[in-house]
């Protein structure tokens, strides 16, 4: 008997069928049991009367691999409309072990360092799977458009030579004793496809190394690459830019509906007969001040306050979440973007926005040779280091232009995903490489861990005063020892979860208490406080002595956001008579905690 998928029951009704899949759910209730099993056509409910059958799977974890022969019958009791009675099962992967989390819930209940830590479980949640399946959705929407747009793919190298695009923020790789890169960017490669095919479009990863732990930046990304050429005017790009957005869009509203139910996304509106709104650089800093009192009219580039407001406005004005942003001060652009022909402060660049960030950026590229290497020492830049670059341009390139627009990042805004990280597989940012956490070097000892705090402050060039004084194990002592205002000290904070004894770090003002119903959603359990003898023994400090540096101790750390209500923070680095008093800001930057809302009055 061949095997059926589950999404296919429905035109087997009252055949005997064998189905096949993973075991997700057991639900016993004396005489009659309960069976889900998962394939890739969805979930199928297996009714088991026969205590034989059920003794087969009643001790079977979720994850084991069954094949089950079975009647299929019409039912008003599942998604499907059909359940599988009378079943014969095999197993043929036999699980025993209890799951690191419970993925087969509806949600899971974990936070997002939890969910990358056992990423090849939790991707099984129906709601995770979800969220991959519409990005394929997005991808295939992508191709099929600009296909239709007489666009050609191309596939370019991620292992070049040397920059295209200029800058630091490069991985350098040992290639045979060379020193080869990770390429930033597709952008040299997609103009020399401009020169073979005019009209272009690639998938590719692109890799930058900046230090940057937001909810929307990547060390590794992958993008969508565009550029089409013998343009008249540089809006063409955005014409057909702002057609791919609304192509997608229409598509996922057509074939992923019940993906986009169970995410409990709202997909970005975009009407057909909307066209997106174009504010020009300038004249959307005056709209912010204007709706703000805000002045940042002096600003090269939209901050992320700007950004929200412009998506506030475009909705309240046009009746979309976007809104392109063009002609960015030519300082700001990249050396290849094109100086705006009446006004050459200004080039022939956008940035189109949703939800509060930037997706995309682009605009029209210079295609003479001449001016490119005269933009290029305007930047600063020696001309010799991008021969390979300049050397397409003295063959023949028309006006052209192109944008280049983050896959993960698109799905987050479409989806109104809180991090990147919840719409990328297996994430690579300074803490993880494709989704492991890399190692920190862990520290125990008051000693050890108060010199490693000090060395951190000197290697970064922190202002920091380290006072000595008599001990202080609670926060009013040490505000008065300190001379510091109680809401400037920050009271470190070890908890242990009560489900999994997993350690947790929270840190907030010290006159504010733990709301702990918030810190439980957090992490995804309830959490009770350590026991001081255990700290002392497994982190050779005493309560009281514990600094905000939970990194240091192998622990995920929380800061409250209200720690950057003050301009300093004051806290014991290690032991209850020593401590350091620094500014917010950096202390935040140097141990680079979740912020989040936790602490109560």
């Amino acid at each position: 008997m061949k095997r059926i998928i589950s999404s296919r029951l429905n035109s087997r009704i009252g055949e005997k069928v064998r189905v096949k899949g993973w075991l997700n759910t057991v639900r016993s209730l004396g005489k009659i049991n309960f069976l889900i099993i998962r394939d890739r056509g969805g979930f199928t409910q297996i009714v088991i009367e026969n205590p034989k059958e059920f003794k087969k799977i009643e001790d079977l974890q979720p994850g084991s691999v069954l094949s089950i022969e079975g009647e299929v019958q019409k039912t008003d009791q599942t998604e499907s409309g059909v359940e599988i009675s009378n079943p014969s099962i095999t197993v043929e992967i036999p699980i025993q072990n209890v799951p690191a989390v419970e993925y087969t819930k509806s949600e899971i209940r974990a936070d997002l360092d939890t969910v990358l830590d056992n990423r090849a479980i939790t991707l099984r949640n129906r709601r995770h799977a979800a969220i991959f399946k519409i990005q394929a959705e997005i991808v295939a929407a992508y191709r099929e458009f600009l296909r239709s747009e007489g666009f050609i793919e191309f596939f370019g190298p991620t292992i070049i030579g040397a920059s295209s695009e200029g800058g630091a923020e490069l991985f350098t790789v040992n290639y045979f004793d060379h020193e080869a890169k990770l390429s930033q960017s597709a952008q040299l490669y997609k103009q020399i496809m401009v020169g073979v095919h005019e009209r272009v479009f690639a998938l590719m990863k692109c890799y930058r190394a900046e230090k940057s732990n937001t909810r929307r930046h990547l060390t590794e990304a992958t993008q969508f690459e565009f550029e089409m050429g013998f343009i008249e005017d540089f809006t063409e790009v955005m014409d057909m830019l702002e057609k791919t957005i609304k192509y997608i869009i229409n598509h996922l509203q057509n074939t992923c509906k019940s993906e986009l139910e169970l995410i409990g996304a709202e997909l970005p509106k975009a009407p057909e007969d909307v066209k997106f709104p174009r504010v020009p650089f300038k004249k959307a800093l005056e709209i912010v001040f204007e709706r703000t009192g805000i002045d940042e009219r002096e600003e090269d580039d939209l901050s992320p306050m700007a950004e929200k407001e412009l998506c506030k406005y475009a909705l309240r004005e046009f009746g979309t979440d976007f809104v392109f942003v063009p002609y960015f001060l030519r300082k700001k652009c990249a050396f290849y973007a094109k100086p705006n022909e009446e006004n050459p402060e200004v080039c022939n660049y956008f940035d189109l926005l949703c939800r509060e960030i930037e997706i995309v950026s682009g605009g029209q590229r210079i295609n003479d040779h001449d001016e490119l290497v005269e933009s290029l020492k305007l930047k600063g830049l020696d001309p010799e280091d991008f021969q390979d670059y300049l050397s397409i341009f003295k063959r023949g390139m028309p006006k052209h232009g192109g944008f280049g627009m983050g896959m993960e990042r698109l799905t987050m805004m479409l989806l109104g995903l809180d991090n990147i990280r919840e719409a990328t597989l297996f994430p690579s940012d300074p803490k993880r490489i494709a989704g492991n956490r890399i190692k920190a070097e862990i520290f125990t000892g008051a000693e050890n861990v108060r010199n490693e705090i000090i060395r951190q402050l000197k290697e970064n060039e922190f202002e920091y005063e380290h006072q000595e004084h008599e001990p202080t194990p609670t926060s009013e002592d040490s505000s008065k020892v300190r001379g510091t205002k109680p809401e400037e000290g920050v009271k470190a904070i070890i908890l242990k979860g009560k489900t999994t004894g997993k350690n947790y770090q929270f840190n907030l003002p010290s006159q504010l208490k733990m709301n702990m119903k918030k810190v439980a959603k957090i992490v995804g359990e309830r959490c009770e406080f350590e026991d001081p003898k255990v700290l002392e023994k497994r982190f050779g400090i005493v309560v009281g002595g514990v600094p905000p540096f939970g990194n240091l101790l192998g622990l995920k750390t929380y800061f409250d956001k209200r720690i950057l209500d003050e301009e300093r923070a004051a806290f014991n680095c290690g032991m209850q008579t020593e401590s350091i008093i620094m500014k917010s800001n950096d202390l935040v930057e140097l141990v680079e905690p979740e912020m989040a809302d936790f602490a109560k009055s």
